[in-house]
C-alpha cells in the first residue's frame, strides 16, 4: 500500500517533516545557496529515480561541501523544483527528528551515526556498502605521505571497521553491496544481502551492435584509441595509466591515449606525458563522456584499490574490453564478465602486455568487446537500481 506523505511539525523550531518517509544518509557533498541545490549529476538522476519508484516520501540528508570543494560533474536546481527534501548533516536537529519520524533509514555505512540513531528510535536501517576494509586502508593511507603516516592510517581504519563498521553491519536490517569485494567480505556478519553493480551505463546510452561491428571492423586500418576516465588520484592509479601509455609508445604500437577527469596528481599526469600522444584533459560531463567513448577501443583501468567504480560498467556499455590491474573488484567483474585482461597490481609493463595481446589476436578483442557489451546491457542502470528500488518497497510496506 502506498505511504501518504504526512507531516511532523517540530515543536522547537517550527519547521515540518514528513514522517512515514524513507529518509536517506548519504555522503555525497552538496551545496544549498539561495534555494538552489548544487550536487553531482548521478546524485540527483538518482533521486529522481527513487521519488518515481518508490512508495514513500523522501528526505535526503548530505554533507555541505566546502566552498572551495568542486564537483566533477555538477548539476544545480531550484529546491522548490525537486520531489524531495534535502538538507545537511550540519542542521542536527532537523535531521535527528527526520530519521525519528522515517519509516525506514537508508545509509551509506554508519554515517553521522545514522544506523545507530535510527536504531535507538527503532526505525530499520538499511545499510549502503562499497569499500571493504582493505580497500579502505590503501585509499585512507594513499591520502598522506611517508612510511609511519600511512601505517597509523592503516592502523585506524582497521580499528574503525571491528570497532564501529562490523557492529553496524551485523544490526543492519539488511545490506545493499556495491560490487563483489564487499559482498563477498559481509558473508560471516549478515544473510541479508543485496549485491548490485553500480553504474550511470543507461539502456539508451550503450553503444548499439552496428556501430561496435564498424569499429571493430576498421581497428587495423588506424590508430588504436585508449580511454581512461575517473579521479585523477593515486588510488585509482592515475599516473600508472600514463606509464602504460607511454610503454606502448616506446614498443612502437600504433595508439593514442585520452584522459578525462580531475584530481591532485593531474599536473604530474601532464608532465609525465609530455610531448606525446597521451593527452590528459580536465573532466567533462557524464553525457559527453558518454558519447566519447563510443569512439575508443579499450579502457585502461590501473585501480590500486578494489573499489566499486562506476567506470568499469560505464566503459563496457561502449563496447570497450578493460585492461587493468587484478584488484578485487576487477577480478569478480573479469570472470563474471570475460570482458578483458588483468595484470598484477603495480605493473604497467604487464598491462601493456595484455593491449598487446588483445591488438594481436582480433578474435580476442572481437569477443571480449562483445562480451563487455552483453554484460553492460545486463547491468544497465535501470536494471540495478530496480534491484534496490524493490528491497526497499518491499522494506517499507
Amino acid at each position: 500500500m502506498d505511504l501518504l506523505p504526512a507531516r511532523l511539525r517540530d515543536l522547537e523550531s517550527g519547521r515540518e517533516f514528513l514522517i512515514l518517509s524513507i529518509t536517506m544518509i548519504h555522503c555525497n557533498g552538496v551545496r544549498i545557496q539561495d534555494n538552489r541545490l548544487t550536487v553531482d549529476r548521478k546524485f540527483h538522476v538518482g533521486m529522481l529515480r527513487y521519488a518515481q519508484t518508490l512508495r514513500a516520501p523522501i528526505v535526503a540528508i548530505n554533507p555541505p561541501l566546502a566552498p572551495s570543494e568542486k564537483i566533477m560533474d555538477a548539476v544545480e536546481v531550484p529546491l522548490n523544483e525537486l520531489p524531495y527534501q534535502i538538507f545537511t548533516t550540519t542542521d542536527t536537529a532537523r535531521m535527528v527528528a527526520a530519521i525519528r519520524a522515517a519509516r525506514l533509514v537508508y545509509g551509506y555505512e554508519d554515517f553521522m551515526q545514522a544506523g545507530t540513531m535510527a536504531r535507538s528510535f527503532g526505525v530499520p536501517y538499511i545499510m549502503t556498502l562499497e569499500y571493504d576494509l582493505q580497500t579502505q586502508m590503501v585509499e585512507n593511507s594513499s591520502k598522506v605521505s611517508g612510511l609511519p603516516r600511512k601505517l597509523a592510517r592503516r592502523a585506524r581504519s582497521l580499528l574503525n571497521y571491528y570497532a564501529h563498521i562490523v557492529p553496524a553491519i551485523r544490526q543492519a536490517h539488511s545490506l545493499h553491496c556495491n560490487g563483489y569485494p564487499i559482498y563477498e567480505a559481509t558473508a560471516g556478519y549478515n544473510d541479508n544481502r543485496l549485491l548490485y553493480l553500480d553504474s550511470r551505463m543507461s539502456q539508451d546510452s550503450l553503444i548499439s551492435d552496428g556501430k561496435l561491428r564498424v569499429r571493430l571492423e576498421t581497428l587495423g586500418q588506424r590508430t588504436v584509441r585508449l580511454l581512461y576516465s575517473g579521479r585523477y588520484e593515486p588510488m585509482k592509479g592515475a599516473l600508472d595509466v600514463i606509464r602504460v601509455g607511454r610503454e606502448c609508445l616506446r614498443r612502437g604500437m600504433n595508439i593514442e591515449m585520452h584522459c578525462y577527469g580531475q584530481g591532485s596528481q593531474h599536473d604530474a599526469m601532464v608532465a609525465l606525458a609530455g610531448d606525446s600522444a597521451i593527452k590528459v584533459h580536465a573532466a567533462i560531463p557524464y553525457p559527453e563522456l558518454v558519447k566519447l567513448a563510443h569512439t575508443f577501443d579499450l579502457f585502461v583501468c590501473c585501480h590500486i584499490q578494489s573499489d566499486p567504480s562506476c567506470t568499469y560498467l560505464e566503459s563496457m556499455g561502449a563496447g570497450l574490453p578493460i585492461a587493468g590491474y587484478e584488484n578485487r573488484m576487477w577480478r569478480g567483474l573479469r570472470q563474471a564478465s570475460a570482458a578483458g585482461a588483468a595484470s598484477p597490481l603495480g605493473n604497467p609493463g604487464q598491462v601493456v602486455d595484455s593491449i598487446q595481446r588483445l591488438l594481436s589476436e582480433p578474435n580476442f578483442l572481437q569477443k571480449a568487446s562483445a562480451n563487455a557489451l552483453s554484460f553492460a546491457r545486463a547491468h544497465t542502470f535501470e536494471t540495478e537500481f530496480q534491484k534496490r528500488v524493490a528491497a526497499l518497497n518491499s522494506a517499507a510496506s
